[in-house]
């Protein structure tokens, strides 16, 4: 319902990584594949070509469906495991103040609200409370 300010300390240390991390689409929520699609897109294909369509959908939970199993396991576990040091990393050598600040950028009140998404759930929460009970 809110996000970090653009200008907020962390942002600004962040930028560099948080912009890779969009380029290899590590978060599920928002991704945007136009960077690392390509290089996926024919795996994927070699899979649907080489498993059978029966099976594709064994793992649980089947709603994710092969596509999302690989995702999850290749992306947003694998890859963002690798990048956890990188990001950890950035930290490395702050002073109490400086770590203080960074911390800073997520209170409420410096934060940004997604207006969009709130006006979003502010309309589907009035439907859920118009619903006979």
């Amino acid at each position: 319902m809110v996000h970090t300010s653009p200008d907020s300390a962390y942002v600004r240390l962040l930028k560099p990584f948080l912009e890779k991390k969009k380029r290899l689409g590590v978060d599920k929520w928002g991704r945007d594949d136009s960077h690392i699609g390509p290089l996926f897109d024919p795996i994927l294909d070699k899979l649907r070509r080489e498993i059978p369509e029966r099976f594709r959908d064994k793992i649980y939970p089947p709603h994710w469906k092969m596509e999302g199993h690989f995702h999850r396991v290749l992306r947003e576990m694998l890859v963002s495991q690798l990048m956890t040091f990188e990001y950890a990393s950035y930290f490395e050598g702050k002073t109490f103040e400086e770590l203080e600040d960074l911390a800073a950028s997520f209170k409420l009140g410096n934060c940004q609200r997604r207006d969009g998404l709130n006006d979003i759930l502010r309309d589907d929460a009035g439907l859920v409370e118009s619903r006979p009970a």
